[in-house]
């Protein structure tokens, strides 16, 4: 355990605080297992991610939950413990009250409003920096191969934490079959890079086409697999929607109508045009992590969400002065 909070945290305790994984207390499912809310006898509350069945040794597992818990930041869900016990093998996070971003954009409950643009610009800015910091700070860095908006968690705040970050080594070892790709094994439908289907190698170019994708969803409020504000033959994807619209030239089009008119349109345009850049075709025309944070960071500078910086990254040869084309582009 890493914190002495969840130091005599056992199986049969964990079981108990989350009425013996009841469906009931299932905050979010994914490929890597299933998140439970946990309440504990003393009035707290946790988070208990049940993973898959592993492949991997007792010796690998503790030694991949050493590494996980010395990678922290403001934008990453901290791990507080993990458990071992037979065959499951369970994680212990701090609960994010406003559990995920996939909840809160598409699956609103009654009286609850549309997340209003100064909250969805500080969830991009900050997930940004936190999937920047996996890729450029962390040695060896961490490619996350499964980043989607349901393990982008919401503090009380509306602070966004990255979930799930290193736990791709922990599933099955990766089969080279096509099958792995069909079946998930690099991420959610809508959400994987295209290149995938004819590599199946993970790359941080990778990560930033899925997270490009999250990026649309909070500027269009669509869903990545199924947009509900496209004619009835258009049978595409997100992405396949925004791609013909720039095509049109009618990208305004897809910008959520709950945000639009209140005086921020430029800036849901400029979003857009970098969630665009996100998910372009051509792997290496898409922009670092770094680029794409530091870019959010310039649309939402006069909100201010961003007065610490724990970025201190050395961009690839190159990458300054795409960055700085990329400025200029969307400053005109």
């Amino acid at each position: 355990m890493f914190e002495k909070s969840v130091t005599k945290m056992r199986l049969s305790d964990l079981m108990k605080s989350t009425n013996n994984f009841s469906k009931d207390n299932i905050i979010g499912s994914g490929r890597t297992g299933t998140m439970f809310k946990a309440e504990l006898e003393d009035g707290s509350s946790l988070m208990v991610k049940r993973l898959q069945q592993s492949q991997h040794s007792e010796k690998e597992f503790l030694s991949e939950m050493n590494t996980l818990g010395s990678v922290r930041n403001r934008n990453l869900v901290p791990l507080l413990g993990f458990c071992m016990a037979k065959k499951e093998r369970l994680l212990v996070y701090k609960l994010m009250v406003n559990g995920t971003l996939h909840n809160r954009l598409h699956f609103l409950e009654e009286g609850d409003k549309p997340l209003e643009w100064q909250t969805r610009l500080k969830i991009g800015i900050g997930a940004a920096r936190g999937l920047a910091w996996l890729h450029h700070n962390c040695n060896p860095r961490i490619i996350h191969r499964n980043i989607s908006s349901k393990c982008i968690l919401l503090d009380g705040e509306f602070e966004p934490k990255i979930s799930d970050f290193g736990l791709a080594r922990l599933m099955n070892p990766i089969d080279t079959h096509l099958s792995t790709f069909v079946n998930g094994e690099f991420g959610d439908l809508g959400y994987v890079a295209p290149e995938y289907a004819r590599t199946l190698v993970a790359t941080p170019k990778g990560d930033v086409y899925s997270f490009g994708v999250v990026l649309l969803e909070l500027v269009t409020g669509e869903r990545p697999t199924h947009v509900a504000k496209a004619t009835e033959s258009f049978k595409g994807n997100l992405v396949e929607w925004i791609t013909q619209l720039s095509g049109n030239s009618e990208l305004n089009d897809a910008i959520d109508e709950s945000l639009t008119g209140k005086g921020v349109d430029s800036e849901l345009f400029q979003f857009l045009k970098v969630a665009c850049s996100c998910v372009v075709e051509t792997a290496k025309e898409r922009p670092t992590m770094f680029e794409v944070y530091q870019l959010l960071r310039a649309i939402g500078e006069k909100y201010h969400f961003t007065a610490e910086d724990d970025i201190l990254v050395q961009t690839e040869n190159g990458d300054a002065g795409v960055l700085e084309e990329l400025i200029v582009a969307r400053e005109n």
